[in-house]
């Protein structure tokens, strides 16, 4: 199991096309995923009040496209078709769906009960910023690939 490499956007280029703080030299790769998030409020265990952490929410899913010493330019995926082979589609194209902005209304998340005193609301999105978090998504293909082998 690999560790994801951890970064930062560096850059805002476009709006398609950010610079990351990490590079060749922390193990990045031409074509690797990362996920670019923020972070939001402290997460507590509910029995027994411990910090769990801060939690991710994921702004955008992005694919290294140029990769430098200690730096990668990144752009969002390409917005369009992608072939299906038999019943299965390619990894890449779940990142895809996953990643492109739907419109109010039009998600299809199935609806949980769930008891409203407890719901705390989902913070308002933001922008990509400078200084938002990065993280490589490569390990988890890696995983599925050796769990294949």
């Amino acid at each position: 199991m690999s560790t994801p490499i951890e970064g930062k956007v560096a850059a805002i280029i476009d709006d398609t096309t950010l610079v990351l703080n990490v590079g060749s030299e922390q193990g990045v790769e031409e074509g690797m995923a990362f996920a670019i998030f923020a972070l939001h409020g402290e997460i507590e265990d509910p029995d027994s009040g411990q910090p769990l952490g801060r939690w991710e929410v994921v702004k955008a899913r992005v694919v290294a496209t140029h990769v430098q010493a200690r730096l990668c330019t990144v752009r969002a995926p390409v917005i369009g078709e992608v072939p299906v082979v038999g019943d299965t589609r390619p990894l890449s194209a779940m990142m895809v769906e996953h990643s492109v902005a739907r419109a109010p209304g039009q998600e299809q998340w199935q609806r949980l009960e769930v008891r409203g005193t407890d719901v705390r609301g989902r913070p308002q999105n933001q922008p990509i910023a400078v200084g938002d978090g990065a993280r490589s998504l490569a390990a988890a293909e890696d995983d599925a690939s050796e769990s294949d082998d």
